[in-house]
């Protein structure tokens, strides 16, 4: 039996098992014979399937780790999977007999992709939302439904507004524990230099779409002010980036793109290129919300297709564990980004 995670007692044992049947069912998945959009289908089989293993066993850390923090029986523990895209995370804790599951994605074919696998491995899901927090929200509402953890790997990166996320679950969830892993770490060298890369190459892509839309709103602008407004723009989005044009029609005023560090976003949907943020940054929204902040280092997959990769893999592990969670995010390749509201973390 594979070691998702460390079976020590009734809970990780019974998460090791589950991922175990979950993990030999997804790889024998005939995903080309279930009926779902193509681009849930070629997403699964050309991104999710070759690192299914690494999938499934942060699925089962991230949802062990989680259950153990509310101090409560998994059975009584209602879990949603925030950004699920085609991942397992929702589908172990189905399997583990979680209270309740909740699925959510923005994007309506990741969620009818999710949806049929789900239904062809006969796994019950009790929520399937299709819709950024705004929308989560709202059908909680409606629905009646208090999380007591929200899970997510991957997804923080990309929000706009962290301030108006962690304030708007603060005020409709406030008994939910935001549990987030992220590969946006600023503190490991090679991630960063990484990052730093993505953001340069998707900048060459958003100065011209952020040309057209400071055209648009301001078609009288001289070409060298274009030039200079459409980069001290970087990183602002829709009402933010209009704001921003009018301010220097009215006044003249550049903004200062430096507070982004290197980070910029989609002007049009405000969907961050992996928002690269220091813990500091993360403990200033947070904190402020009414939550304790955990930032802690993950680790990194040894079940890659090539040998070498591994065994520089396990070393980077051993590595990892001996510098400690708080300085291991300098040798993680992820780091755990954990909000835990106030009351709930005096218990910790």
């Amino acid at each position: 039996m594979n070691v998702f995670v460390a079976p020590k007692d009734e809970l990780s044992a019974l998460i090791n098992e589950q991922a175990n049947v979950l993990y030999q069912r997804l790889l024998s998945l005939p995903v080309d014979t279930i009926s779902m959009p193509d681009f849930a289908k070629n997403y699964y089989r050309d991104r999710h399937i070759e690192r299914l293993y690494f999938s499934v066993q942060t699925a089962a850390i991230m949802l062990c780790d989680g259950i153990r923090m509310t101090g409560k029986h998994w059975k009584d523990v209602v879990v949603m999977e925030y950004g699920a895209g085609m991942g397992s995370l929702y589908l172990l804790t189905s399997m583990i007999g979680c209270k309740a599951v909740i699925y959510d994605d923005i994007e309506p074919r990741m969620m009818e992709g999710a949806r049929s696998v789900a239904a062809f491995l006969d796994i019950k899901i009790d929520h399937f939302i299709c819709g950024d927090h705004h929308y989560a929200i709202e059908y909680m509402k409606q629905h009646q439904v208090q999380c007591d953890i929200i899970l997510s790997r991957n997804v923080i990166e990309h929000i706009y507004d962290l301030d108006d996320f962690y304030g708007s679950m603060a005020a409709a969830q406030p008994q939910a524990i935001l549990y987030f892993s992220t590969t946006a770490n600023y503190y490991n060298p090679l991630m960063r230099a990484f990052h730093y890369y993505v953001h340069r190459k998707f900048e060459k892509l958003y100065v011209p779409q952020r040309r057209k839309i400071i055209r648009d709103i301001f078609p009288e602008i001289s070409e060298a002010d274009l030039s200079a407004l459409s980069k001290a723009t970087r990183g602002l989005a829709m009402q933010d980036l209009e704001k921003a044009v009018t301010a220097f029609r009215d006044h003249k005023i550049l903004p200062d793109p430096s507070r982004f560090y290197t980070n910029t976003c989609d002007p049009e949907s405000g969907m961050w290129q992996e928002n690269l943020l220091k813990k500091s940054d993360y403990e200033r929204i947070i904190t402020s919300r009414g939550y304790t902040l955990i930032y802690r280092s993950a680790f990194w997959d040894t079940h890659y297709s090539g040998s070498f990769k591994n065994l520089i893999s396990k070393g980077l592990n051993v590595v990892t564990r001996g510098l400690g969670p708080d300085k291991g995010v300098y040798t993680s390749p992820f780091v755990y980004i954990i909000a835990v509201p106030d009351k709930k973390a005096q218990a910790l």
